[in-house]
């Protein structure tokens, strides 16, 4: 009785132990799955996580932040070339007092362009805005710093020779200013300059010299929120008429043109051709330079 009772109990144990060894296989065999599971929820949080904040990026942050390294090739009128001029090429109007070689001159320009186009064609017009192009150290030979000087006028000024660049920087001049070229295409771009004199700064694009960042005159109104220009001084050294052919002529409005004609190939005739069929009128020339004007502007300012 005893044996049978021990081999009853064996054969319980035995029972029993089948059992538990079932019943954990089944378990770990309930709980791979849900490991899994448990896995790839995570992982398709994780994604959610990724996904959220490369949306946020999207909205917060530009997908294309273009550097000095890849600037070339925009066009003009791209948000980010924009933002790249307005955040790291334009410089302020300086706070500082003027620092002039003649502080008591009162045209600076070569001839008098600044008192012709205040006195005969703008009737002392006060306030406005300008681009020189060509702004040289910012004081010789400017055909911009009486209309800021003594009108009052804010504007901008273009020089692309990075060592004149610095001397306009410490004229102080109460005007933007930005060391580059303007661009002769529809695109930013880099442009190689040759100086031809090292005293005044003149330089002119060339196959060998400098390398300098070449940017739209539109690119650069962008940036500065301006659509009519009231005086704009062009002289970049013969390639004044492959600059006003890259201005997008229905986005902006000049009032008055002041362009130097002295040393552009393409002749008068074609210049005149040129800016008369987009709309301006032809003003004459006056010593080295063409001047032109928006009729509907003119007629604002313009003496009778």
């Amino acid at each position: 009785m005893v044996s049978k009772r021990i081999q009853m109990l064996l054969a319980l144990v035995f029972v029993t132990y089948v059992i538990n060894r079932i019943s954990q296989n089944n378990l770990n065999s309930d709980r791979r799955p849900r490991t899994a599971e448990r896995n790839e929820s995570l992982s398709s949080q994780d994604q959610t996580v990724t996904n959220d904040a490369s949306e946020e990026n999207r909205t917060t942050v530009a997908p294309c932040v273009i550097s000095q390294y890849d600037y070339k090739g925009v066009a003009m009128d791209d948000p980010h070339l924009v933002d790249y001029i307005r955040r790291e090429l334009l410089h302020p109007p300086s706070p500082l007092p003027y620092s002039l070689k003649d502080p008591k001159k009162e045209d600076f320009s070569q001839f008098a362009q600044s008192k012709y186009a205040v006195n005969d064609i703008l009737h002392g017009m006060r306030g406005g805005f300008f681009v020189e192009a060509g702004a040289l150290d910012g004081e010789f030979i400017s055909n911009t710093l009486y209309l800021e000087k003594e009108l009052g006028w804010r504007g901008l000024l273009v020089e692309p020779d990075p060592e004149t660049y610095k001397l306009l920087r410490q004229k102080h001049r109460n005007a933007f200013t930005i060391n580059a070229a303007l661009s002769t295409t529809q695109e930013a771009t880099d442009l190689i300059l040759e100086v031809k004199d090292e005293i005044f700064g003149h330089a002119h694009l060339s196959k060998e010299g400098v390398r300098v960042k070449g940017i739209p005159l539109y690119s650069i109104l962008l940036a500065l929120e301006i659509k009519v220009v009231d005086f704009f001084s062009l002289d970049v050294e013969s390639f004044e008429v492959k600059v006003l052919e890259s201005i997008p002529w229905e986005k902006v409005q000049f009032r008055l043109m002041c362009i130097e004609i002295n040393h552009i190939p393409e002749g008068l005739d074609y210049l005149v051709k040129f800016l008369t069929d987009k709309g301006y009128k032809f003003l004459g020339v006056r010593e080295i330079d063409a001047w032109f004007g928006w009729p509907k502007l003119l007629e604002q300012t313009m003496k009778t």
